[in-house]
């Protein structure tokens, strides 16, 4: 009988593997572990989201606007930032640590029965699905918005029988257990498509890119053979998305989402919209500004100023980063001229760049130095600070990349670096950026980007708020 997360904690990751390898995906034990619990994955509703990026931006944004409806909404995402009930919240609202501690001494017995069985133990994710599910079921939800864990079709989430699918876009990432190429990586985010089940995509035609052209055609080969309605969104802007009815010129959320100057912010909005819409539930312009009003925390949070945390962990999303963060810099200078035009020297001082400082820790296994390349290369990065994250990931244990090889890398690139640090301690490496800054009284262009990891992120954020447990 557990008594305190920390003991809790301790015994959940024990079922985190060593090695992660697409051995470790499957339905069996989840199933299993489910039908021990009554199936609770049967007693609500749910909206499925999977794809490469957003897609637990996405599920936020529905979740509020359903919340923001009066119904009452369950909310999985993964991984978490610090705190494991960040994975199981009802109206945006983490699961108490005493009722946490309840639910996994509830399930522990059932998962060491499990050991002894053919099937095995099941691993970490899966249970924290399956203790998500008990949550919301227990709770009595209207609808539980689930974001998948990794891939689609073989996600310890895809037992649900949802009333719609999402699909936001297919990257690669993952390729190492997914498969290394488009194609491959669409059947599997495309294996949520359940039969007769609608399914909304923001993967675009060939239009959109040669790759994501491919993506969609597996999407819409696996969608007919499930008879499944295919909703096909383009996202990249307002107008192109006008041929949905929702979406026309004239439509209520034009000037709400025009705003928007985040893409991949723009199109999970979209998306969220056009889920939610495809369930019949109306909308108004002041539910959706509401709903949109706030954003997941990691995913570009400026927590202080100047700071922006972003646990942007593959190619596509760092792209969308460096677009956030020159969008950010040139309107900061548009503001610094403005209101200095009769101060010919306060405008000059500004309007310099100060640059960008950036807090850097990747898991192994992502296309680290890729994202390094962009970085280095699309902003004016005056300092690399390399460190690593110490916690526990769904996948395994001492999973960040040596501070040492970033640092190295970063020296060895073509586009020089003014100074390269590294520190084992991510809050170390976070206060060595915090007093590189340098001090002014007025709004600056310099930026400190904690990037590169969720991990990362959830570490360096406990530094301004800490976790109640």
């Amino acid at each position: 009988m557990f008594k305190d997360y920390y003991a809790c904690r301790v015994w959940l990751e024990s079922f985190i593997p060593q090695t992660y390898s697409r051995e470790n995906l499957g339905l069996e034990r989840i199933e299993y572990l489910l039908k021990l619990l009554g199936n609770p994955e049967k007693k609500f509703k749910s909206i499925h989201v999977g794809g490469t990026s957003g897609k637990g931006s996405t599920c936020f944004y529905i979740a509020r606007i359903l919340q923001l409806k009066k119904y009452k909404i369950g909310l999985h995402l993964s991984p978490h930032l610090v705190y494991i009930g960040e994975r199981m919240q009802i109206n945006g609202k983490e699961i108490s640590v005493s009722r946490l501690v309840r639910l996994i001494n509830e399930i522990k017995p059932l998962v060491e029965q499990m050991r002894a069985s053919q099937l095995g133990k099941p691993s970490y994710f899966e249970i924290l699905v399956a203790l998500s599910f008990k949550y919301f079921a227990d709770s009595k939800v209207d609808f539980a918005v689930v974001e998948v864990g990794l891939g689609g079709r073989l996600d310890a989430t895809n037992v649900l029988q949802p009333q719609i699918a999402l699909i936001t876009n297919v990257g690669l990432d993952h390729t190492e257990i997914l498969g290394n190429s488009v194609e491959k990586i669409a059947e599997e985010k495309a294996g949520i498509i359940k039969n007769g089940v609608p399914v909304v995509t923001g993967v675009l035609p060939s239009s959109g890119s040669l790759t994501s052209g491919k993506a969609l055609k597996i999407i819409e080969k696996v969608a007919k053979a499930k008879k499944s309605k295919l909703i096909t969104l383009d996202t990249r802007s307002i107008e192109k998305s006008a041929k949905i009815d929702i979406f026309k010129p004239s439509s209520i959320y034009k000037e709400t989402l025009r705003d928007t100057s985040s893409q991949l912010a723009f199109s999970n909005k979209l998306l969220a919209i056009m889920a939610v819409s495809e369930l019949k539930i109306r909308l108004s312009s002041r539910i959706v500004k509401k709903a949109f009003s706030e954003s997941l925390e990691g995913r570009f949070e400026e927590i202080d100023r100047g700071v922006i945390l972003d646990g942007a962990h593959n190619t596509d999303k760092i792209q969308f980063l460096i677009s956030n963060i020159k969008y950010q810099i040139s309107n900061t200078l548009r503001a610094n001229k403005s209101e200095s035009r009769s101060k010919r020297r306060s405008s000059r001082r500004a309007r310099t760049i100060n640059g960008v400082i950036l807090v850097l820790a990747f898991k192994k296994g992502k296309d680290w130095k890729k994202i390094i390349d962009l970085l280095v290369k699309n902003l004016p990065v005056k300092k690399v600070i390399a460190t690593k994250f110490y916690g526990a990931t769904d996948t395994g244990f001492f999973a960040a990349i040596d501070p040492e090889e970033i640092a190295k890398y970063v020296s060895s690139i073509k586009y020089k670096v003014l100074s390269i640090e590294t520190y084992d301690n991510s809050h170390e490496a976070v206060f060595n950026a915090l007093n590189s800054t340098q001090p002014s009284n007025h709004p600056t262009t310099q930026r400190i980007l904690v990037t590169g990891s969720l991990y990362l992120v959830g570490e360096a954020r406990t530094l301004w708020k800490l976790p109640e447990f």
